[in-house]
């Protein structure tokens, strides 16, 4: 998937652009992620339906992007 990212990147922005971009990317979704796992934490969630949810929202995320591409 990187090389496919840099390959699209040196096209257009750059592939160290591109790569800075998806690097933001991916530590803003960690970041959020890990926020929300310690308010749920906090809060007294247990682990075990944490885990459920964090898997449940990722497969509505990849639903989500496979529906979008498939209209695109």
């Amino acid at each position: 998937l990187n090389a496919l990212l840099q390959e699209r990147g040196k096209k257009s922005v750059g592939a160290g652009n591109a790569i800075a971009v998806q690097n933001l990317g991916e530590n803003s979704a960690m970041l959020l992620m890990l926020g929300i796992y310690s308010l749920a934490v906090m809060i007294g969630i247990p682990v075990v339906p944490i885990g459920i949810g964090f898997g449940a929202l990722f497969a509505l995320a990849i639903t989500a992007l496979w529906i979008w591409q498939r209209r695109h």
